[in-house]
C-alpha cells in the first residue's frame, strides 16, 4: 500500500520560495555588478560625461611690408558654434525660435531635425556665431544649449592676393591658395575635454585635468609676397585690361636674384571675405600658375636679354622690318604682315615684332641666317650654361 506523500506546510513553503527568489536576487547582482560591470560603468559615464572638442586656433598668413618689416594678410576673429543636446532640451520648439531670431543666416539648414531626435547627443545649430548673438541667445537660459568658441578667418586687405590666400569654408577646411594647399599646417589639430555635466549638459568644472588631448595649434606662414608690390601689380593689371578691352589677365613679380614671387595677380578677382557670393567658381582659381598658355612674347623678351648681354644689339639697334621671313621650311609673320622698314629692337619689343627677334637670333650666329652658334648661345643661356 503506497504511503501518502508528506505535506509541505505553508510555512516551509514559504521558506522555498524565499530562498529561491534570494538566489535569484544574488544571481542577478553577482551578473550586474561582476560580470557585467563594465557595460554599467560605461553606460553611466556616458550619461553624465560629456565630450567637447577644444578648437585649434588657425595659423595666421602673413606678407612682406617693405624691406624689413611683415604686415598681416589673414587673421582670426572669435565667433561661436551653438550646439545642442536634445536629450537635456526641455522645450525644443522655443529653442528653434531663438535660434531664427538671433543667429538668422548662421543657422545650420536643418538643426530643427537634430534638435527633436532625442537618440542624438550632439547637434549642431548655428554657425560662426558673434559674442553679440551668443549673449543674446545665453540670455534665454535654453536648458541643453551650449556654445564652442572657434575662429573665423579674417582677410585683413580684402581683395588683395585674392587667388593667392584662397578661404576657409563653414566646415573650417582651407579651399584654394595658401589655405586649401596648405590646410594641415594651418589648422593644426584640436583637442578634446571630458567632463561631467549638469542636467542641462553644461560642464560643471573644467581644469587641465578634464583635458583628455591638448590642441596643437596651426603655424604661421610667411609669404614672399610683398603687399605694396602687390596691390601695385593688381592696379595696374585691371587698368590695363581696360585699355586693352580684354576680360582677364595675370601678372607675377619675380626677384631676380632670390628667384622670389613678389606679387601674383590675377583679374578678375573676388573679395574672399564674401566668397559665398561668386557665381562664377573658376574666378577661385590662380590661372597665374594653373592655366596654360603660349610664352611666345615671354621668349622674345628673353632672346632680346641675351642679345644684349652678348653685346649684338642695343636698344636703338635696327633692322629692316618686311613683315615676314623665311626660316627653312617656315615662314615667321608678324600679326601685322605689312613691311614697316626701319625699326629699332626697342620697338620690337613694343609692337611685339616677331621678325625682329628672328633678327637677333641671326646676329647671335654671326651670320645673315641662324646657324648652330646662334642656337647653341641661346640654349645656354636659357638653361643657365652660359
Amino acid at each position: 500500500m503506497q504511503q501518502p506523500m508528506p505535506k509541505i506546510s505553508r510555512i516551509n513553503l514559504l521558506r522555498i520560495f524565499m530562498f529561491v527568489l534570494g538566489a535569484i536576487f544574488i544571481v542577478r547582482l553577482f551578473y550586474v555588478q561582476v560580470i557585467q560591470h563594465e557595460y554599467y560603468a560605461n553606460q553611466a559615464e556616458e550619461e553624465h560625461i560629456s565630450k567637447y572638442t577644444i578648437p585649434a586656433t588657425r595659423g595666421l598668413i602673413y606678407a612682406k611690408d617693405g624691406t624689413s618689416g611683415y604686415a598681416p594678410l589673414v587673421l582670426n576673429e572669435t565667433v561661436y558654434t551653438v550646439y545642442a543636446d536634445p536629450t537635456y532640451v526641455d522645450d525644443a520648439s522655443k529653442v528653434a525660435e531663438v535660434m531664427r531670431n538671433v543667429a538668422g543666416g548662421n543657422t545650420v539648414g536643418d538643426f530643427e531635425t537634430g534638435l527633436n531626435d532625442k537618440e542624438l547627443r550632439y547637434t549642431i545649430l548655428a554657425r560662426q556665431v558673434s559674442k553679440t548673438q551668443k549673449e543674446l541667445i545665453e540670455e534665454e537660459d535654453l536648458s541643453g544649449v551650449g556654445f564652442q568658441e572657434e575662429s573665423k578667418r579674417v582677410y585683413t586687405e580684402g581683395q588683395l592676393a585674392a587667388q593667392v590666400l584662397g578661404f576657409v569654408n563653414s566646415e573650417g577646411e582651407g579651399q584654394y591658395g595658401i589655405e586649401g594647399a596648405m590646410n594641415t599646417e594651418l589648422a593644426g589639430t584640436d583637442g578634446q575635454l571630458k567632463a561631467v555635466t549638469d542636467v542641462n549638459g553644461i560642464p560643471l568644472s573644467v581644469s587641465s585635468d578634464n583635458i583628455e588631448a591638448e590642441p596643437v595649434n596651426g603655424q604661421n606662414i610667411v609669404l614672399t609676397i610683398d603687399r605694396g608690390i602687390q596691390n601695385k601689380a593688381e592696379q595696374l593689371l585691371k587698368s590695363g585690361l581696360e585699355n586693352a578691352n580684354a576680360t582677364k589677365g595675370s601678372i607675377i613679380v619675380m626677384d631676380p636674384d632670390s628667384g622670389s614671387i613678389l606679387a601674383m595677380v590675377n583679374y578678375p578677382t573676388y573679395d574672399t571675405s564674401d566668397y559665398g557670393s561668386v557665381d562664377d567658381y573658376t574666378i577661385f582659381s590662380n590661372r597665374a600658375i594653373s592655366d596654360p598658355y603660349e610664352p611666345g612674347s615671354i621668349i622674345k623678351a628673353l632672346t632680346m636679354g641675351v642679345g644684349l648681354n652678348v653685346g649684338v644689339i642695343t636698344p636703338t639697334t635696327t633692322y629692316n622690318n618686311t613683315g615676314s621671313v623665311q626660316v627653312q621650311d617656315a615662314k615667321i609673320s608678324n600679326v601685322a604682315t605689312s613691311p614697316t622698314g626701319s625699326v629699332t629692337m626697342t620697338q620690337v619689343l613694343q609692337y611685339s615684332f616677331n621678325t625682329g627677334v628672328v633678327q637677333v637670333l641671326k646676329w647671335l650666329g654671326g651670320d645673315d641666317d641662324i646657324n648652330d652658334t646662334g642656337k647653341q648661345i641661346l640654349y645656354d643661356y636659357f638653361t643657365g650654361n652660359y
